[in-house]
């Protein structure tokens, strides 16, 4: 499969596994088996809360500067429209790569392989395959994925997200991060199939790495046994449930049937093809949307700066830590 093609020999360079996935697809559980593997992971991890008990295995600083970049540039990570065509070419990209090149040097010097995971990626790719070409470190995309439907639930569980907005984020995403990593060495993950055999992952990733990934012993691998058991995925929908829903747009169907295919045959040139179609109809989608996302946004942020809003605050605050505890 051409996307299982080896890296060049290390030579002592160093290789960063980068997890590529929007919210709610298992990018935790895959960065957290790839450090289990043997890749460095950074020491500033954020705190595991009630939504993710098992943690997100996401550096603190690398989420921090994303965040920036993407208020900056006028967006988010929950919005579902993509970023402007120009966005990496700004002022703002530039000083997110500085800031992200410095945390590299710092947090990764002396590591072979390391591994870098926060779901903004997914809208962000482009900056991180141009850092670490610029400061000479191999990368591999790892683009995990799960159905829609699965992804939405969640999404609307946690953070209340329309479903409208929940599924054109996942197309957004996924085909601009597609589009991007297709000169990378990379592959696919459905995370259904990582939670019922994780050695999936640890045989893609050991076709692309060769002996950049150190040989996997009997302690880890009961390690990796024990964190990924089958409660960590909590919604569960099969591909028919996609078909029998007549409010889903067909092009959501159609990714994820693209992406369960790139899983399994890899990066032909006629998966390709098939992406760039979806890609056009998506920004069409997108264009169509645009205006009422940024009515909602201003209408959600009206009420955010009400009255009632800011009465309520202590009860929110209330109820989030009583959560986190």
């Amino acid at each position: 499969m051409e996307y299982m093609r080896d890296l060049p020999r290390a030579d002592g360079r160093r290789t960063c596994v980068v997890v590529c996935g929007m919210h709610r697809t298992g990018t935790s559980a895959v960065a957290r088996t790839v450090s289990l593997l043997g890749a460095d992971i950074s020491s500033d991890l954020i705190e595991p809360a009630t939504d993710n008990i098992r943690g997100y295995w996401e550096s603190k600083s690398v989420v921090q500067i994303h965040e920036q970049l993407l208020e900056d540039l006028g967006s988010s990570s929950a919005d579902p429209l993509p970023l402007p065509d120009d966005w990496i070419s700004t002022s703002f990209a530039r000083l997110a790569r500085e800031r992200l090149a410095e945390l590299i040097h710092t947090e990764f010097l002396d590591s072979h392989l390391f591994v870098i995971k926060d779901p903004r990626i997914s809208k962000l790719l482009p900056l991180w395959i141009e850092l670490l070409d610029e400061i000479d470190v191999d990368i591999v995309v790892v683009t995990t994925f799960r159905n829609p439907l699965e992804v939405a639930a969640s999404l609307e569980k946690r953070d209340h997200m329309p479903l409208a907005s929940s599924l054109l984020l996942y197309v957004s995403s996924y085909l601009k991060a597609e589009m991007a990593s297709r000169d990378c060495p990379r592959c696919f993950l459905n995370y259904a199939h990582m939670v019922s055999d994780w050695r999936v992952l640890e045989s893609r990733l050991r076709s692309i790495l060769g002996s950049r990934l150190p040989t996997l012993n009997e302690k880890r691998s009961l390690e990796i046994s024990q964190y990924l058991v089958p409660d960590l995925r909590h919604h569960h929908y099969d591909r028919a449930e996609l078909k029998r829903r007549g409010e889903i747009p067909s092009i959501v169907a159609d990714l994820y049937d693209l992406l369960s295919e790139a899983e399994a045959q890899g990066n032909a040139a006629s998966l390709s093809r098939a992406f760039d179609e979806l890609l056009r109809s998506a920004d069409g989608m997108a264009a169509l949307f645009r205006d009422l996302v940024h009515n909602e946004r201003a209408e959600r942020k009206a009420f955010e700066n009400s009255t009632s809003w800011r009465v309520t605050a202590p009860l929110r605050w209330l109820k989030h830590e009583l959560q986190r505890k």
